[in-house]
């Protein structure tokens, strides 16, 4: 598994909220954003959310070797 964050990959996305944890959820990074960010799709609710690559953490490579 290749340690950088490309567009296809399995991530887990932790949640806080004011410094508190409030949970993760499963995701799929889009592509790297031209501030540095991630453009991630949720795969529970499809929802586009542009993070923190602080806040996740890589579950597999993507599946087509993008």
């Amino acid at each position: 598994m290749k340690p950088i964050l490309s567009p296809g990959d399995q991530v887990s996305v932790g949640q806080t909220l004011k410094g508190f944890y409030r949970g993760r959820y499963l995701a799929t990074v889009i592509r790297w954003t031209s501030s540095g960010q991630l453009r991630v799709k949720s795969r529970e609710t499809g929802k586009e959310k542009v993070i923190s690559a602080q806040n996740v953490n890589k579950v597999t490579d993507s599946p087509t070797g993008v």
